[in-house]
This record gives structure tokens, C-alpha cells and sequence, in this order.
């Protein structure tokens, strides 16, 4: 078994070990996404600091401690499900001991276990009883009298859920699609929101986001946090709390990481602080211009909180620093115009420009060419980022000193053959482009036709073209067609992407239009 399996098989055992009631699937999401950012020890104190701080022995709190690990829940957030959680306990455990119908049971269980109709079982319960608290009766019957108030509310509530239903679905989707709420969390709030004895959606909504907006704002993010806020994924307060955080950062950093970084910092600290700690870390990394410039690279040193992270996105932002650096220097040459952002790739934090200044130099001189060694400039950059061998540019420089000497190509091939991209020899290549306009004589005497057939057989060779194409190119001009025609009727075949069978209609057309201008 891999070093890695051995730690994914540690990682699941410690898993299972200390949460046995995690859900299967969370259980493996943990791994997937933990075992390359903790240790197992690390793991076991996260655990347990987290149960810690949850103080419940409900068989729920341990796939909640998964998602508050998976950031996917904040603290306070996760105690509000697990009241909910543990009223559905209680009331289940309760009515079982009054022997309570199961018709009632459960409509107890509609009413005050779920977040939607925002009634907290242990406080209504309490709130029932203090009529007979202090009364003679036995505390079975004090119970009794606490469950049939609460019935008789559940009644008043229940009385009205259809509508609500009705009307919250209308109103979900419209608030969806005025602030652009995804999918999932238009699908969750409309899951939760026509259950039965439902609060009405539309003034919590409005309460909170209104809130949010005076913080911040920024409506998509106030909204969307709202709606966070409504589904129990983060409180009101932590929902204000990303929001002045937001604030703080400008709105430079995106909604599903400022929920991350809630999840782990706002139970430690304020969002000023947090705010400052991001600035301070994007202030330390190297930059060119402006600590912008590295705005993603402090995320993720907030995001993981550790020294190493921090040492990580210190050597990738000189990397970057580096490369930027070397790309200004290139751009200024026009030696490098076209390869200055590859050779930056390449080279940045490797060699200086001095270095391939020096480089590139040496290969120029060692290339054959006709009236300037700058001619061979882009054969030295593919050969400087290694796409292409010394041998293989020196055969091209050779092919193109010498076809520039040709009276027959009067000069053109040289230019085009900069954008040929294979790596033919310069003897096929030679031999395919007198081959292919062997059979025409259009381009002895016209210059731009000339070009127009070099380009398009380039073209074929490049793949841009098929081989049915150009020919048909190069039968058009020899008939006389115009450059304006041929250039359209290659934009169009590009464009459309074309079937064989679509093609050659496209070809006939113009064929049809070409005999009937000369008729």
C-alpha cells in the first residue's frame, strides 16, 4: 500500500474513531479534502476542539463537526441546527412517554423542529407550562396541559401553511432573480420555505438584507448572505459580519471564500482584525506595481493560516514579481515582439534578461541570413523556448536566406514562412509549395495572389485548411477570381465550421458565382 492510501486509510479510521456517527459521504469528502493540509494529530485536535465547543451527544453533532471542518458552517450556525436537531429528540422522546397520537406527534414535529417556523421546542414547551408550574397537578399531567397548548398554536399555525407555502415559493423566485441567487441555494430556500407552519419569507428576508445594505452595499453579496442567513448555514450576526468584512477589503475578495474565512476566523475575531491580517499578508508579498497584484495568493494565505502557506505564496509572488519584471524588459525590444509573455513563462526566476539578451544574440550571429541576423528573430525565440531544435532553425534560416534570393518568389515566402508552425525540413517544404503551384501561372505575375496562394497553403499546413480547400483556392484565382471573394469565402468556411457535404456546396456556390460574373 502507497505512502498516500496508508494515510487515507489512517485518516478515515481517526474519522470514524472519534465522529462514529458521521454520514458516510462526509466522512469521505473529509478526506478528500483534508489529507493534503493536516496531519492526523492535526485532525484529532480539530475534532476535539470542535466537539468542545458544540457540548452535545446528539448523533447529529458529528457530521456537523465535518461541515463546520469543511467550512461549510459556522459555529453558531451549527449550535442553531443542533437545538433543532435535539427539539426533535425531545419531542419525539416526550410524546412517547404520554403516549401522545402519532397524528399529534407529528404535528408537533412540523411545527416546532424546523428552522423554518422559527419555534424552538425547549422555549415553547417552557413557555406552556408556566400556567401550571407551580400548581398541584402531577408533572405528567403539567406536560399534558404544556402539549395541548402547544397543539392548539400548532393548529393556528398550520391553519394558514398552504398559502404561505404558496406565497413564499412566488416570493423565493423573484427575489432568486432580481439578485441572481444560484440554483442551489434558490432549490434550498424553496425546500425550507413550504414546509408546513413556514414564517413568511419575504419580510425576514427584507429585514435582514436591509440590515446587510447599510454595511455594505454591494445588493448581490448583501443578498446572497442573506439567504445563507435563512437556510442556518451562518447567523444574522455572521451574515453582518462578512458583510462589514467585505467592506473593509474593498469587495476584493469573493463571496465562497469570505463564508470560508468566516467559518474559521469570526468565532476568534472581529472582521477588522481580520482585515488587517489580510493587508499586513498582502503587503509582505513581493509585487512590481501594487500589492493588488497578488490579491490571490493572500487569500489563500488567510485561507490556510499557516507560516508555511505564507512562505509557499512568498516564493510563487517573487516568481511572478520576476517574470513581470522580465516581461517589461522584453517588451521594450522589438527583437522579442510576439514571445515576450512565453519567454517571461519560461525564463522568469530563472534567467535575467542580460542572460537572454546574451543568448539570443549568440544565436542570431550562428543562424544564416541574408541582410540582417534580426531576420531569424522568431526562429531564435522558438529555439530559445525549445520549440524548436538549433539544427532545425539553422535549416529554416538557410531555406529562407535562400528563398529570399530567388527572383521566382520575388521575397515573399521568407515573411510567410514565420508563421508556417510544423517542423517539415526546408527541402519538403520548398518542394510543396512549388509542387502545389506547379499547375497555375496567376502567381508569376501577380504579387498580391501570390502572397494570398503562399498564405493559404500555409494555411493548409498549419491545419487551418484542408488540402480540397486550398486547391479550390487556387483554381478561383487562376480563373480570375478576386482576392475580396476568396478572403470572404475563407472567413465563411472558418466561421461555420462546416460538414465535407456543406463544403462543397459552399464551393459550388461560388464556383456558379465566379462563371456567371463572367457571362
Amino acid at each position: 500500500m502507497s505512502d498516500k492510501a496508508n494515510k487515507r486509510s489512517g485518516m478515515l479510521g481517526t474519522i470514524y474513531n472519534m465522529l462514529p456517527g458521521i454520514d458516510d459521504d462526509y466522512a469521505a469528502k473529509l478526506v478528500y479534502t483534508l489529507e493534503d493540509k493536516k496531519t492526523l494529530p492535526q485532525l484529532q485536535q480539530d475534532i476535539a476542539n470542535i466537539a468542545a465547543q458544540l457540548s452535545s451527544d446528539s448523533p447529529m453533532t458529528d457530521t456537523i463537526v465535518a461541515k463546520i471542518l469543511l467550512d461549510e458552517i459556522t459555529i453558531p450556525a451549527a449550535l442553531r441546527q443542533l437545538r433543532i436537531y435535539n427539539n426533535s429528540t425531545s419531542i419525539s422522546e416526550l410524546c412517547a412517554a404520554l403516549e401522545i397520537p402519532a397524528k399529534d406527534t407529528a404535528k408537533l414535529l412540523e411545527v416546532y423542529s424546523s428552522f423554518s417556523s422559527r419555534k424552538y421546542f425547549d422555549e415553547e414547551f417552557a413557555s406552556a407550562l408556566k400556567d401550571v408550574q407551580d400548581s398541584d397537578m402531577e408533572d405528567a399531567k403539567k406536560a399534558l396541559h404544556a402539549v395541548d397548548v402547544l397543539l392548539k398554536q400548532a393548529d393556528a399555525l398550520l391553519h394558514n401553511s398552504p398559502k404561505t407555502a404558496k406565497q413564499n415559493k412566488k416570493d423565493i423566485f423573484k427575489t432568486a432573480d432580481k439578485y441572481h441567487l444560484s440554483v442551489k441555494i434558490t432549490a434550498e430556500l424553496e425546500l425550507l420555505y413550504t414546509q408546513p407552519a413556514s414564517i413568511a419569507f419575504q419580510p425576514e428576508f427584507e429585514k435582514l438584507f436591509k440590515s446587510l445594505i447599510a454595511q455594505n452595499p454591494d445588493k448581490h453579496l448583501c443578498a446572497s448572505l442573506t439567504a445563507h442567513a435563512m437556510l442556518c448555514q451562518i447567523t444574522p450576526k455572521d451574515a453582518q459580519d462578512i458583510a462589514l468584512l467585505s467592506k473593509l477589503l474593498n469587495g476584493r475578495i469573493l463571496e465562497e471564500d469570505l463564508l470560508i474565512i468566516a467559518c474559521r476566523y469570526l468565532k476568534v475575531k472581529a472582521p477588522a482584525d481580520i482585515a488587517a491580517t489580510f493587508e499586513a499578508v498582502l503587503k509582505k508579498l513581493p509585487h512590481v506595481s501594487s500589492p493588488e497584484e497578488n490579491l490571490g495568493l493572500a487569500v489563500r494565505v488567510l485561507l490556510d493560516g499557516t507560516a508555511e502557506s505564507f512562505e509557499k505564496a512568498s516564493q510563487k509572488a517573487s516568481v511572478l514579481r520576476e517574470r513581470e519584471v522580465l516581461r517589461k524588459a522584453l517588451s521594450k525590444k522589438e527583437l522579442y515582439s510576439g514571445y515576450e509573455y512565453d519567454l517571461a513563462e519560461h525564463f522568469g526566476g530563472k534567467k535575467t534578461f542580460v542572460q537572454i539578451e546574451r543568448e539570443m544574440t549568440d544565436l542570431l550571429n550562428s543562424l544564416p541570413f541574408c541582410s540582417d541576423p534580426k531576420d531569424n528573430k522568431e526562429l531564435a525565440c522558438k529555439v530559445l523556448l525549445g520549440s524548436l531544435s538549433q539544427e532545425e532553425a539553422a535549416k529554416q534560416a538557410q531555406y529562407l536566406r535562400d528563398l529570399k534570393a530567388q527572383t521566382l518568389t520575388q521575397g515573399l515566402a521568407p515573411e510567410l514562412m514565420k508563421s508556417y508552425l510544423g517542423t517539415k525540413p526546408a527541402e519538403e517544404l520548398i518542394k510543396f509549395f512549388e509542387e502545389s503551384l506547379a499547375p497555375y501561372t496567376f502567381w508569376k505575375s501577380d504579387r498580391e495572389k501570390h502572397i494570398f496562394a503562399l498564405r493559404t497553403l500555409v494555411g493548409e499546413l498549419n491545419g487551418t485548411y484542408n488540402r480540397r480547400i486550398s486547391q479550390f483556392v487556387l483554381e478561383m484565382l487562376e480563373n480570375g477570381s478576386s482576392l475580396d471573394v476568396m478572403t470572404d469565402m475563407l472567413e465563411n468556411i472558418q466561421k461555420k465550421k462546416t460538414s465535407q457535404e456543406e463544403l462543397e456546396k459552399l464551393l459550388e456556390r461560388y464556383k456558379q458565382a465566379r462563371a456567371a460574373s463572367k457571362a
